[in-house]
């Protein structure tokens, strides 16, 4: 949900409400004033949720705090009236509040001052509209772990990416590698710390529209946060609403939409440095909303640009601060209101990032330091084009949305040292380059009830298709003259030529298409007052096919043959995906829900050369997992407290684990099962108007259940990245001067884990320090930043590669001003 800023006339008041108004309504038009009629049909129900219909209906964006609504009602509405008038009759049965508007056409409604709720509003938090199943509902009233971070959260905790808000959710693991590259876990769902050979395990959604393949989990974007709605991370598997790649959980990213009723614009820049850089970094951002056709038409564009500096020296080429980086975004929304009650949205969006050489530390080296014979750098580009309809019918509101998706990588790692013993150590530089290029299409519709009556339901379809090229190959100048000199004794004449054709000596080709359709559907119903059942399942059929080849002197020396194409694997699979959950609510302060979910993963195939003497599968199966979870979402009447907790306990079987064969070449199989255990504790306490402190607590224990002899894996082995402890804690302190001063201090600290399954590579056992401060003067903010106070050299993920234990840190201490200016 975004926040709004309120204006200067209104400081006293927004001393005593600051941080408290929850916001209920998507963007949208402002409420009209020139006394056109608008046609309503709003049924007598709670009038939380009839200010939600009014929001729709009218075409507004509307905050409230949440004393004003609990416990109330508001009438019917129907027929055409002025939104006005139409709001003052929805609030006749709720005396003593005010209605006001924002200058970007928000309507506020508060307690009046003289009413003494108006001091209990002064503890609320922000209550925020999630779409976790896939309909508006608030956060605090859904039946699984969800949590959230609007817009204006992660603003002002200064969050771009995922390191910065992924790291302060409990139960997930953000395995931060290098971008595009780095994973991701919850409650730690995963088998490795870097990129898995099959699907993510963890899914991630912008605007519902999935970034993971069906295929190897490189190259999600780590979008820019710049003017987004909100963030939503949903823990367990979501399986019946989202599909298969969300075996542990899911990520989900609202932009922003255009507002069709007022224009409103954005400017950021900043400069920060960062400890043992040379050079500093910069960001500038911005984001300009224009309507069109007032209320009917509107076009939103947004701008993102980051330099990063780089703190790692690459001593084998001579180069400093060899990893900096740049990231440029670019968003356009379009929003469309023929009617009342159609609503066509269009979103295009493209992000690219590009670091000049890898991540990496060698620990064999002085701090901070790797060696290479060439740079290794990577390139990601990410490209979305979507177009998605509402149509209200009264009844029920209909979906439709369909999207296009490319992504790409281009990346080049140093094989020196790998490939060198085939050539007698000759050659002083080789590079092997990777790419990888995906396309995906994806359909869904889906029917949600109206209304907010003792039951609801959705009904939905979807299908998914994507199509994934990844060549790699390795090449240098001389390459087949050499190999002709080294093999032509054992290989014959021309084996130079016919190993490494145009100085080619490896190379590789795989096309992965996977499908997905699925129809889903989920019921609530409420058979007594405080309890309510929801059942929901999700039919799918995935199919998956592959065909690849490759050529060269390695697949010479492994198969006897320069040229082999590994047999094609089709595969495809049909189940079931359940979810059920019992939800206990006796008041609007405690909530207690029990929950039964099932995730799964695609399998896919292994696109390796046989080697009869390294047997090996030709595919893998998925591998599906059972969540059991009980949560408790309680509060104070005063909401001065807030305190969420989860148990869970999941039961993951089939589990995909890649596997180094004799010759060096990897496959995937299934193998083993895993039981996971946690509690996910968040609790925010708000002692004053204008101090409040947010504290969440991880426990996992994530181990196998059987050992895995042939890996050399013992049963009881914790799951790679499954840290025991996440903590973060969050001191906040907003001043009621004119400047609106802010102060906010944070840790996190994550406990030691393994980066692999043996357990010999190590990450985490670390603590991280930020402070951020600014003040605030009519539409411009000035902020002052401390990250990594202490400067820690936290370990965020452990590879062993060539023979050398390299480590990826958390960004050494930066310090950084930023300005912002709304108009």
């Amino acid at each position: 949900m975004m926040g709004f800023s309120v204006p200067a006339a209104r400081r006293s008041v927004r001393g005593v409400l600051a941080a408290s108004v929850a916001a209920l309504a998507l963007h949208g038009a402002a409420v009209a004033q020139d006394g056109r009629k608008i046609e309503f049909n709003i049924e007598a129900q709670p009038l939380a949720t009839a200010l939600l219909d009014y929001a729709r209906q009218a075409g507004v964006e509307i905050a409230v705090t949440p004393e004003v609504t609990r416990g109330r009602r508001a009438p019917a509405i129907r027929g055409a009236h002025d939104a006005q008038a139409a709001l003052q009759a929805l609030l006749r049965e709720t005396p003593g509040v005010v209605v006001r508007r924002t200058p970007r056409g928000t309507v506020i409604i508060e307690a009046a001052p003289a009413d003494p709720e108006v001091q209990r509003s002064a503890y609320e938090v922000d209550t925020i509209v999630v779409t976790a199943r896939k309909r508006e509902e608030d956060l605090r009233s859904v039946a699984g772990s969800v949590s959230a971070m609007s817009g204006r959260q992660l603003d002002e905790l200064g969050a771009q990416s995922f390191a910065d808000y992924l790291t302060r959710v409990p139960g997930i693991q953000f395995n931060d590698a290098m971008p595009g590259y780095s994973s991701i876990s919850v409650r730690g769902v995963s088998t490795t710390t870097s990129i898995d050979v099959g699907q993510a395990s963890t899914g991630v959604y912008i605007n519902d529209i999935p970034l993971a393949d069906p295929f190897n989990s490189a190259g999600i974007p780590d979008v820019d946060t710049f003017d987004v709605q909100r963030v939503e991370v949903l823990r367990g598997p979501q399986g019946t609403l989202f599909g298969s790649a969300a075996l542990g959980g899911a990520i989900n990213y609202i932009a922003a939409r255009a507002d069709t009723g007022d224009r409103a614009g954005r400017i950021e820049a900043g400069v920060a440095d960062t400890a043992g850089a040379a050079d500093p970094g910069y960001q500038v951002k911005g984001m300009i909303n224009l309507p069109l056709i007032q209320d009917r038409l509107a076009v939103r564009a947004v701008a993102t640009y980051r330099e990063r500096a780089g703190y790692i020296d690459n001593i084998g080429v001579n180069t400093r601060d060899s990893n900096s980086m740049e990231t440029f975004g670019g968003r356009l929304s379009v929003e469309w209101k023929p009617t009342d009650a159609v609503s066509i949205s269009a979103l295009s969006l493209y992000f690219e990032s590009e670091n000049d050489d890898a991540f990496t530390a060698f620990s064999t080296l002085p701090d901070l330091q790797r060696s290479t014979r060439l740079l290794e750098p990577f390139r990601s580009t990410t490209e979305i084009h979507s177009l998605r309809g509402d149509i209200d019918l009264g009844w029920a509101s209909l979906t439709v949305q369909g999207a296009h998706s490319e992504k790409s990588t281009h990346n080049v790692t140093d094989f020196t040292n790998t490939f060198g013993g085939l050539f007698n150590r000759i050659p002083t530089q080789i590079p092997l380059i990777a790419e990888r290029a995906s396309k995906g299409d994806l359909i869904e519709a889906r029917l949600t009830s109206s209304g907010d009556g003792d039951f609801e339901w959705l009904v939905g379809a979807s299908y998914f298709d994507s199509r994934i090229d990844m060549p790699s190959y390795a090449e240098f100048a001389g390459a087949a003259a050499l190999i002709e000199s080294l093999y032509a004794g054992s290989h014959g004449a021309g084996v130079g030529q016919r190993a490494a054709s145009n100085d080619r000596f490896n190379d590789y080709f795989l096309r992965v298409n996977g499908q997905e359709k699925a129809v889903f559907g989920e019921a609530s119903w409420r058979f007594a007052p405080s309890w309510t059942l929801t059942a929901g399942g999700r039919f799918f059929d995935t199919a998956i096919d592959h065909r690849s080849r490759q050529s060269g002197l390695a697949t010479l020396l492994s198969t006897g043959s320069p040229n082999a194409r590994p047999a094609a694997a089709d595969a495809s699979e049909q189940g079931f995906n359940p979810k059920v959950s019992l939800r206990y609510e006796p008041s609007d302060d405690l909530m207690v829900y029990g929950l039964v979910s099932k995730g799964f993963r695609f399998g896919g195939p292994n696109a390796i050369a046989p080697n009869p003497a390294y047997p090996s599968p030709s595919s893998f199966d998925s591998d599906s997992l059972i969540n059991y979870e009980v949560g408790v979402r309680a509060s104070t009447p005063d909401r001065r407290w807030l305190v969420d907790a989860t148990l869970y306990y999941i039961d993951w079987s089939d589990i995909q684990l890649l596997i180094v064969r004799g010759d060096n070449l990897a496959y995937a199989d299934n193998v083993g099962s895993a039981r996971n255990l946690g509690v996910d504790l968040a609790v925010t306490w708000r002692p004053t108007p204008s101090f409040a402190v947010s504290s969440t607590v991880g426990y996992l224990d994530a181990e196998l259940s059987e050992a895995l002899p042939a890996q050399g894996v013992a049963k009881g082995a914790m799951l790679p990245g499954a840290s025991r402890w996440r903590l973060s804690n969050t001191l906040t302190w907003r001043g009621d001067a004119a400047v609106e001063p802010m102060l906010i201090a944070s840790h996190r600290y994550i406990s030691d884990a393994p980066s692999n399954l043996q357990g010999t590579l190590r990450q985490g056992d670390y603590n991280l320090f930020d402070l951020r401060g600014s003040v605030t003067l009519n539409d411009a903010r000035l902020e002052a930043y401390v990250e990594n106070l202490t400067d820690a050299r936290g370990v965020t993920v452990s590879q062993m590669s060539g023979g050398v234990l390299r480590h990826h840190y958390v960004r050494p201490r930066t310090i950084g001003v930023r300005v912002t200016y709304d108009f």
